[in-house]
């Protein structure tokens, strides 16, 4: 009988050998997916992070959820003294009134012009608005406004004049030619119409005027708080509005004025409690305001001038 030690021995060098090697080849392979991750993840990171832009004196501009919100006086405030708006995400939002710090918007703080000043202005809005004329402080012929004129309709609904009788907003614009016009529509929907479609019809109505009145200057209002009373209520002919809303949607305003060249009055912030509420002792409804409130509101329309 042959010995076969040999060809044993032979066998189980060979499978030690093949066993080595695919040991070797895997290791190799789980090497490789370790570094191709770790280039992978280092690569992700810088990509993944929003392109900073640049304003044209090589400064950054801020992002929405850095910009700031200003005081009564112009003046920025930060932190905790910001609020508590918190985006669609729960992501804190540093209020509303927000600008890049070398922009026009908000307007700031100017000397006061005399009340003459209203009388080379138009206002557009809805029930808010038609307290300017109401209480007296704007001659009727200078306010362009309806309840429940909303900016999606703003060119199919029609407002009653004295001198014009029941006309399109924009073509009573055309046989009025305002120095000024202000703009403020945006409470009957922010919260509960499609925000992106406000802003397109905004976008439009706004390049119509400018295209029809290239001479006038156009400032947009800051949609006004509402009270307590108007965040709790909710029936179905009138819904709660949140001042959370209000101040998401004033930060796509602000960011529409810079787009257009046009500016941006920030009466919400002035209008505002400490609460960051309209308090409840000018407002029966939580929503409309007394006469005190609107002699505020004018005076800070007046102090605010480009």
């Amino acid at each position: 009988m042959s010995d076969t030690r040999p060809n044993r021995n032979t066998k189980k060098r060979k499978k030690r050998r093949s066993t080595l090697r695919l040991s070797v080849i895997l290791l190799f392979f789980v090497f490789s997916i370790a570094i191709s991750f770790t280039v992978y993840t280092f690569t992700f990171d810088a990509s993944s992070k929003p392109a900073v832009k640049k304003n044209s004196d090589g400064t950054s501009s801020p992002s929405e959820t850095d910009i700031l919100v200003t005081d009564k006086n112009g003046n920025p405030v930060t932190g905790q003294n910001a609020g508590d708006v918190t985006d669609e995400d729960g992501n804190k939002i540093k209020g509303s009134g927000a600008s890049a710090e070398n922009s026009i918007n908000p307007v700031k703080k100017s000397d006061e012009k005399d009340k003459s000043y209203l009388d080379k202005c138009v206002f557009i809005g809805d029930s808010i608005t038609t307290g300017l004329s109401g209480y007296k402080f704007v001659s009727n012929d200078n306010v362009l406004a309806s309840i429940g004129l909303r900016i999606d309709n703003i060119t199919t609904e029609k407002v009653s004049t004295t001198k014009y009788g029941d006309i399109l907003t924009l073509d009573a614009l055309l046989k009025i030619k305002p120095e000024n016009v202000y703009i403020l529509l945006g409470s009957n929907g922010v919260s509960w119409y499609d925000n992106d479609k406000m802003i397109e019809c905004y976008s439009n109505f706004i390049d119509s005027v400018k295209t029809e009145l290239p001479d006038s200057n156009i400032y947009i209002i800051s949609i006004t708080p509402v009270g307590a009373i108007r965040e709790t209520k909710d029936t179905t002919e009138n819904g709660k509005i949140l001042n959370s809303d209000i101040d998401r949607f004033n930060l796509r305003l602000i960011d529409l004025a810079n787009q257009k060249g046009i500016y941006y009055v920030d009466a919400n912030s002035e209008l505002k409690g400490d609460d960051g509420k309209l308090p409840a002792d000018v407002t029966k409804d939580g929503m409309h305001f007394n006469k005190d409130t609107y002699e505020k509101f004018v005076e800070y329309i007046l102090t605010h001038i480009v």
